[in-house]
């Protein structure tokens, strides 16, 4: 019979075995992945989305607050310059514009009478003393400001065409209260389109004129895609809720009728590339001491950890090798743990 002293040794020798085989087994039996070292090309992309936008257009706004009381035009229809497209209630400025006139008429009255009064009881103009004739001649001035200024107010309440073209956005009603500077409307020249999106301060220096892209748009197939080229990039930046970016204008290079206004455009700008390299994914290197490595299959199975030269790195995961492979090697996806 087996006592319980002969049970718990074998036990200890079963998992002693077990353990020993665990071990060595794995360490002569396990599979190490790995990846070819081959020439292709990289490609570093900067994605962003943008807007269709016309080439030449025009955002309306008014330049005063005030309750709208007249809207002259609709979406679509064609206007010339100095077209009148809304207005304001003008009904308190036209009141003062019209006591303006009144006055600046009863100051020019004066000034005439006084200068064609004779020299008669010494009260013609030339027997006026200088700071006399200059207050007259300042209170006229004054007066034709006045009138000058309410003008101005009164043009400032309405909203004009600037340039020959078609209202393409409207969003003004009658009765409603308009804010100063908030944009209404939109006037456009017709013709081709431009792409506007904004480059986060991260990736614009990568940016520069001329650079090729490819597009597409969410209202079409995801396999539809656009040439597009960069030119134009604003030099001032733009600061939405302390996100730093700057506006980048894309001339698309094929154009289509289903292109409209307003479109949202998904855009891969390609920044760099460098074709017919040698390659390996990112994942085969490691980082040591500001050195990267990646671990290379040798004849007799083993691994020699080799120090490489990295270059471009892509979008697709892959990465540049300079110096230290070469084509053909077999390199090792992460570490071996064993040598």
């Amino acid at each position: 019979m087996f006592t319980k002293k002969k049970i718990i040794i074998g036990l200890i020798f079963i998992a002693a075995v077990s353990g020993l085989y665990y071990y060595f087994g794995r360490s002569t039996g396990e599979v190490i992945q790995t990846e070819t070292v081959k020439l292709g090309d990289v490609v570093e992309t900067v994605s962003v989305t943008g807007e269709l936008v016309p080439t030449e257009y025009a955002d309306l706004a008014f330049q005063g607050v005030g309750v709208v009381d007249q809207v002259a035009v609709k979406e679509g229809d064609t206007v010339v310059l100095g077209d009148r497209i809304a207005s304001l209630d003008q009904s308190v400025l036209g009141s003062q514009w019209k006591e303006s006139r009144i006055a600046l008429s009863i100051v020019e009255q004066s000034e005439l009478e006084a200068r064609s009064r004779r020299n008669t009881q010494d009260k013609g103009w030339n027997s006026l003393r200088p700071e006399e004739r200059a207050t007259i001649k300042l209170e006229t001035e004054q007066a034709r400001e006045s009138v000058r200024t309410l003008e101005a107010q009164m043009k400032e309440n309405a909203i004009y065409a600037p340039f020959d073209g078609q209202v393409t956005k409207l969003d003004l009603r009658i009765g409603e209260t308009a804010t100063l500077g908030k944009i209404v409307g939109r006037i456009a020249k017709p013709g081709d389109f431009v792409i506007e999106a904004r480059v986060p301060e991260s990736d614009i220096a990568k940016v520069m004129i001329g650079m090729r892209s490819k597009v597409t748009f969410d209202a079409f197939r995801s396999d539809e895609v656009f040439d597009a080229e960069v030119v134009e990039i604003d030099p001032a930046s733009t600061v939405v809720q302390d996100v730093v970016s700057y506006t980048v204008k894309f001339r698309l290079g094929n154009t289509d009728s289903r292109l409209k206004e307003g479109m949202t455009a998904n855009i891969d700008i390609e920044t760099a590339k460098q074709e017919r390299v040698l390659t390996v994914p990112f994942r085969a290197l490691t980082k040591e001491g500001g050195k990267m490595y990646a671990e290379v299959k040798q004849g007799d199975g083993t691994f020699l950890k080799t120090e490489v030269m990295t270059g471009l790195e892509g979008d697709d995961g892959t990465i540049e090798i300079k110096s230290g492979l070469k084509s053909g090697d077999a390199v090792t996806l992460g570490t071996t743990q064993k040598k």
